[in-house]
Protein backbone atom coordinates (compact mmCIF):
# COMPACT_ATOMS: atom_id res chain seq x y z
CA UNK A 1 0.00 0.00 0.00
CA UNK A 2 1.53 3.61 -0.95
CA UNK A 3 0.77 6.16 1.53
CA UNK A 4 1.24 9.55 0.53
CA UNK A 5 4.25 11.52 1.45
CA UNK A 6 4.06 15.28 2.72
CA UNK A 7 7.19 16.88 1.26
CA UNK A 8 6.93 20.07 3.64
CA UNK A 9 10.24 21.18 4.98
CA UNK A 10 7.96 22.43 8.76
CA UNK A 11 8.54 21.09 11.78
CA UNK A 12 5.15 19.20 12.45
CA UNK A 13 5.13 18.15 8.36
CA UNK A 14 1.30 19.57 7.96
CA UNK A 15 0.43 23.00 5.84
CA UNK A 16 -2.14 24.50 8.26
CA UNK A 17 -3.52 26.96 5.32
CA UNK A 18 -1.72 27.03 1.88
CA UNK A 19 -1.78 31.19 1.38
CA UNK A 20 0.50 30.94 -1.34
CA UNK A 21 2.11 34.28 -0.44
CA UNK A 22 5.41 35.63 -1.20
CA UNK A 23 6.84 37.32 1.98
CA UNK A 24 9.44 39.47 2.81
CA UNK A 25 10.91 38.91 6.64
CA UNK A 26 12.91 42.51 7.67
CA UNK A 27 14.47 41.22 11.22
CA UNK A 28 17.62 42.01 12.69
CA UNK A 29 17.44 38.88 15.22
CA UNK A 30 18.32 36.02 12.92
CA UNK A 31 16.78 33.61 15.26
CA UNK A 32 13.92 35.21 15.37
CA UNK A 33 13.85 35.96 11.35
CA UNK A 34 14.00 31.99 11.15
CA UNK A 35 11.16 30.92 13.55
CA UNK A 36 9.23 33.89 11.82
CA UNK A 37 9.83 32.26 8.32
CA UNK A 38 9.47 28.98 10.00
CA UNK A 39 5.87 29.94 10.88
CA UNK A 40 4.76 31.41 7.35
CA UNK A 41 6.40 28.41 5.95
CA UNK A 42 4.25 26.26 7.57
CA UNK A 43 1.12 28.40 6.36
CA UNK A 44 2.27 27.58 3.01
CA UNK A 45 4.55 30.98 2.24
CA UNK A 46 7.42 31.46 0.07
CA UNK A 47 9.70 33.47 2.52
CA UNK A 48 13.00 35.52 2.29
CA UNK A 49 14.92 37.52 4.96
CA UNK A 50 16.55 40.68 4.71
CA UNK A 51 18.37 41.65 8.19
CA UNK A 52 18.38 45.40 7.68
CA UNK A 53 16.27 47.98 6.07
CA UNK A 54 18.61 48.47 3.33
CA UNK A 55 18.76 45.23 2.76
CA UNK A 56 14.79 44.92 2.34
CA UNK A 57 14.78 47.83 0.35
CA UNK A 58 17.05 45.43 -2.29
CA UNK A 59 15.23 42.88 -2.23
CA UNK A 60 11.52 44.30 -2.63
CA UNK A 61 13.01 46.06 -5.87
CA UNK A 62 14.62 42.89 -6.89
CA UNK A 63 11.89 40.53 -6.78
CA UNK A 64 8.39 42.41 -4.97
CA UNK A 65 6.59 40.29 -2.31
CA UNK A 66 3.43 40.19 -1.61
CA UNK A 67 3.51 41.00 1.97
CA UNK A 68 6.14 42.83 4.32
CA UNK A 69 6.62 42.02 8.04
CA UNK A 70 8.90 44.42 9.27
CA UNK A 71 11.33 45.18 12.86
CA UNK A 72 10.83 48.64 13.10
CA UNK A 73 14.24 49.10 14.89
CA UNK A 74 16.80 47.89 13.02
CA UNK A 75 20.53 48.30 13.00
CA UNK A 76 22.25 50.77 10.40
CA UNK A 77 21.68 53.92 8.53
CA UNK A 78 17.88 53.03 8.36
CA UNK A 79 15.22 51.59 10.17
CA UNK A 80 11.88 49.91 9.76
CA UNK A 81 10.34 53.94 9.17
CA UNK A 82 12.35 54.58 6.55
CA UNK A 83 11.90 51.41 4.75
CA UNK A 84 7.78 52.10 5.07
CA UNK A 85 8.73 55.67 3.63
CA UNK A 86 10.73 54.31 0.57
CA UNK A 87 8.62 51.28 -0.58
CA UNK A 88 5.55 53.79 0.14
CA UNK A 89 7.40 55.91 -2.46
CA UNK A 90 8.17 53.88 -4.98
CA UNK A 91 5.52 53.27 -7.20
CA UNK A 92 6.93 49.73 -8.07
CA UNK A 93 6.07 49.16 -4.69
CA UNK A 94 3.86 51.07 -3.02
CA UNK A 95 1.00 48.85 -3.30
CA UNK A 96 2.87 46.03 -0.92
CA UNK A 97 1.25 45.36 2.44
CA UNK A 98 3.55 46.26 5.47
CA UNK A 99 3.32 44.94 8.80
CA UNK A 100 5.15 46.74 11.46
CA UNK A 101 6.44 44.04 14.41
CA UNK A 102 7.89 45.72 17.19
CA UNK A 103 8.94 45.18 20.86
CA UNK A 104 8.34 48.67 21.75
CA UNK A 105 4.84 49.19 20.92
CA UNK A 106 3.10 52.61 22.85
CA UNK A 107 0.89 54.93 20.86
CA UNK A 108 3.01 57.40 19.83
CA UNK A 109 5.30 54.37 18.23
CA UNK A 110 1.91 53.19 16.48
CA UNK A 111 1.48 56.65 15.69
CA UNK A 112 4.63 56.95 13.87
CA UNK A 113 4.54 53.59 11.99
CA UNK A 114 1.65 54.14 10.38
CA UNK A 115 2.61 57.67 8.76
CA UNK A 116 5.16 56.43 7.48
CA UNK A 117 3.23 53.35 5.71
CA UNK A 118 2.71 50.34 7.49
CA UNK A 119 -0.62 48.87 7.76
CA UNK A 120 -0.50 47.14 10.69
CA UNK A 121 1.21 47.23 13.63
CA UNK A 122 2.00 43.64 16.25
CA UNK A 123 3.84 43.92 19.68
CA UNK A 124 6.58 41.23 19.84
CA UNK A 125 6.40 38.22 20.07
CA UNK A 126 3.69 38.52 17.24
CA UNK A 127 1.37 35.57 17.76
CA UNK A 128 0.48 32.62 15.23
CA UNK A 129 -3.43 33.34 15.40
CA UNK A 130 -2.15 37.35 14.34
CA UNK A 131 0.24 36.09 11.50
CA UNK A 132 -2.48 34.31 10.06
CA UNK A 133 -5.27 36.93 10.32
CA UNK A 134 -3.13 38.85 8.35
CA UNK A 135 -2.08 36.29 5.93
CA UNK A 136 -6.15 35.35 5.61
CA UNK A 137 -6.85 38.83 4.89
CA UNK A 138 -4.66 39.75 2.46
CA UNK A 139 -4.95 36.04 1.00
CA UNK A 140 -8.46 36.89 0.52
CA UNK A 141 -7.56 40.73 -1.78
CA UNK A 142 -5.27 39.15 -3.95
CA UNK A 143 -8.15 36.63 -4.68
CA UNK A 144 -10.63 39.24 -5.48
Amino acid sequence: MNTPTNNNNSNSGVVLTDFHLRVLVVEDNQDLARLFCDLLEVMGCETRVAFNAHSGIEAARQDPPDLVFCDLRLPGEKNGLDLAQTLRSDNQLSHIPLIAVTGYVDDTEEKRALAAGFDRIFAKPIKFAQIQEVLKGYHAARQQ
